[in-house]
């Protein structure tokens, strides 16, 4: 389920294929208004809450910038248009001569341009810095850049993107408590509390996390999909939280800074109409209490 009280001015609002949409200008009903700055039509553009993936110091979309139909950016002949006088004239001239005497034109745009090539190999030169081993773990995102995890959690470093990653960041940060992650990875078989193996990978990262902050307290909360009896429901959510605390004590972090609660089959994350919505609101998540 995303929280979208957590949505703030000025974070960076990116589309499903890791391109940044723009920023949030304000949050107006169930919607986001996105800057200006960032459209060809210099308009305000708007993203429904509907399409919101999640939320953590970026506002994530489930769509692309093309699916939301949003002008951000100059397409067909304008943007080629752009793009030939750019390459056409890459820069004005340095300085044109003395003609018949004249006082020649000085080319007052040079120092500007001088100024933001050594601003370039000052970063360049600094990125090299960082790059080299100091203690961090590093790992390349999707985009190219490089994550820097801080070193508190021992062993692999955490994948960028993965709720490991997010709850390392956030246990890091001064931001406001109390504060909600879902488990997205791990979900459960219908009826059951039962962990799969495929999410031993991802517990053994939340472990670690939690581990490396020794007065971190949490709540886990089982949801079940909408099948059956309710109470059923209940007392399922319940389990799966159980079975989460578990195999989170088993792994290291003491049972006794963790709670399991039950949102039985209220507050669904999908529709459970269909079975992958199902799937979806078979769910556990994790609410941070104190750190």
């Amino acid at each position: 389920m995303v929280d979208h009280s957590q949505i703030r001015q000025h974070m960076d609002v990116i589309d499903s294929a890791g391109d940044k949409v723009g920023k949030v200008d304000a949050v107006e009903g169930e919607r986001i208004k996105l800057t200006k700055d960032a459209s060809s039509d210099g308009k305000h553009h708007h993203v429904d809450f509907t399409d919101v993936a999640r939320v953590d110091e970026h506002v994530h979309l489930s769509k692309t910038r093309a699916a939301l139909g949003l002008g951000l950016a100059a397409t067909g002949a304008a943007a080629a248009g752009a793009k030939d006088a750019k390459a056409a004239n890459p820069l004005p001239p340095i300085r044109n001569p003395t003609v018949d005497g004249a006082e020649p034109r000085r080319n007052y745009m040079l120092p500007w341009v001088l100024g933001g090539l050594a601003l370039l190999a000052l970063i360049l030169a600094l990125a090299t810095c960082e790059g080299k081993d100091d203690g961090r773990a590093s790992r390349t995102t999707d985009s190219g850049a490089s994550a820097v995890v801080t070193p508190r959690v021992a062993g692999a470093p955490l994948v960028p993107g993965s709720l490991a990653y997010d709850l390392d960041r956030f246990m890091g940060s001064k931001d406001g408590l109390p504060r909600t992650f879902t488990f997205d990875a791990i979900n459960f078989d219908s009826g059951t509390g039962n962990l799969r193996r495929a999410d031993n990978d991802d517990l053994n990262d939340i472990a670690r996390v939690l581990a490396a902050y020794p007065g971190a307290r949490a709540a886990i909360v089982g949801y079940a999909d909408a099948r059956g009896d309710s109470r059923f429901n209940r007392d399922l959510g319940a389990n799966r939280a159980r079975a989460v605390v578990a195999a989170l004590g088993s792994r290291g972090v003491p049972v006794e800074r963790l709670e399991a609660r039950t949102g039985g089959e209220d507050d669904p994350a999908a529709t459970n109409t269909t079975r992958g919505g199902r799937f979806e609101n078979r769910r556990t998540e994790l609410v941070i209490l104190e750190r």
